[in-house]
């Protein structure tokens, strides 16, 4: 499994992978070394990714970006790593019988064309054409159906142009064809059909009708057990001094203006008076010395420990922080820095848990602090949330995709004219 990306990338892959271990299989992930230790902790395997995960977020989330602005920082976060980075994923692949990749383009399935195994797509945004909704990374979220459609193919001429610069000359070193320029996202490869996997639930975007029968919306992948935790003091007593608090974090952000961002999150929790356990996250940012009383700043706590604790949650809108929110039942406020943040802000507004989202580039303390008094007060969100929550909670979103990927390798190997027994007989039983 080939997980490129921060936190709320790596951890549905290790719930994932949880489960495909208790099927008997050998799961191994590769990431950016900063998630080594809690992917070994859970018995999987490990290869690690070169480069630092914080500098690559930062360089492709970064407030106002938008899908062509974002693909060429990629291209630049790329430039100096590349050749690493393949080998990297070379290494890795080396021994292992199916490759299951998050969506970086062609990359990863370069690997399993290359080696020519099985491979499993998996999508935490929208990444295939439908006139519903556009193309995760896309400006104009509410532009129309026909802007919907051509979003889909600019995005994929855009990737495909971007790939011939990083991908020819490793596709010619190993015998493959160059990267085409495509308008649709290609599913053929070796003479099979690549099933592809959302982690996503039908309850907050459901499945668009245009979509082919290898395309499978499984539900969320989050943990059925919360993780082991014991809060610092301060943040237990916080947490049982006064009326529940919401939260607000930024996860993985780390753009250059984090610092401000900070200063304009204290002064709209000190407008509004609101309660508030504040997430630094990886952007960090020095802390005044005269905190509001109404507020705590935690270092990293588990979401699902955390977010059983508070009313209400604030955040960049990442697939994952958001998952977690509204399985929660906890009305939402998305500030979106960038990449499919936007759309899931969008999302949030159209399912009525939280109020309009404020781009991060256009956040003041007093739009803020209105919108913390709106998300607090309207009991409308706080209903919608619950029953939502409710309903995503009877959701089994791992089990799911564990299914149809045993399900999808027996179909692989009897077209192979293979086995299709996928684990020991001892293990089945």
């Amino acid at each position: 499994m080939i997980c490129i990306g921060s936190t709320g990338d790596v951890r549905p892959y290790i719930v994932l992978g949880r489960e495909l271990k208790r099927r008997g299989h050998h799961v191994t992930i590769t990431a950016f070394s900063d998630f080594e230790k809690t992917i070994t902790d859970e018995g999987l395997g490990f290869h690690g990714l070169s480069g630092d995960v914080r500098e690559f977020m930062g360089n492709i989330m970064k407030p106002g970006v938008n899908g062509v602005t974002y693909l060429n920082q990629v291209r630049n976060s790329l430039k100096d790593v590349v050749d690493p980075f393949m080998r990297d994923l070379e290494n890795a692949t080396a021994e292992c019988d199916c490759i299951i990749g998050t969506f970086f383009g062609q990359v990863i399935r370069s690997m399993a064309e290359m080696r020519r195994l099985p491979f499993i797509q998996t999508q935490y945004f929208v990444m295939d054409y439908n006139t519903e909704a556009p193309i995760a990374s896309a400006p104009g979220q509410r532009m129309g159906k026909a802007w919907n459609a051509a979003s889909y193919h600019l995005g994929y001429f855009l990737i495909s142009t971007l790939e011939k610069y990083y991908l020819d000359d490793w596709r010619k070193e190993h015998g493959l064809p160059p990267r085409k320029l495509e308008k649709n996202a290609s599913y053929e490869m070796n003479g099979h059909t690549i099933p592809v996997l959302y982690a996503l639930s039908p309850l907050v975007m459901p499945r668009p009708a245009d979509w082919g029968a290898n395309i499978h919306m499984t539900g969320y992948w989050l943990a059925d057990n919360p993780q082991e935790y014991t809060p610092e003091p301060g943040l237990q007593q916080f947490l049982s001094e006064g009326g529940k608090p919401i939260y607000v974090g930024f996860g993985s952000m780390v753009s250059g203006d984090m610092g401000e961002t900070l200063e304009i999150v204290l002064e709209a929790l000190r407008m509004s008076g609101i309660r508030a356990v504040l997430s630094k996250g990886w952007g960090g940012g020095d802390l005044p010395s005269n905190l509001p009383d109404n507020v705590y700043v935690a270092g990293f706590v588990p979401h699902d420990w955390l977010f059983k604790r508070v009313r209400a949650v604030v955040h960049h809108g990442g697939a994952g922080t958001l998952a977690a929110g509204l399985t929660a039942g906890l009305p939402t406020l998305v500030i979106p820095f960038g990449g499919d943040q936007p759309f899931w802000g969008d999302r949030v507004r159209a399912l009525g848990v939280g109020p309009k989202p404020i781009p991060r580039e256009r956040l003041t303390a007093r739009k803020l602090s209105r919108a913390l008094i709106e998300l607090t007060s309207e009991k409308r969100y706080e209903v919608a949330a619950r029953e939502l929550g409710i309903r995503l909670e009877s959701e089994d979103g791992a089990v799911n995709a564990a299914n149809i990927i045993e399900h999808e390798l027996r179909k692989y190997l009897r077209q192979e004219g293979l086995s299709p027994v996928l684990v020991r007989p001892e293990v089945q039983q």
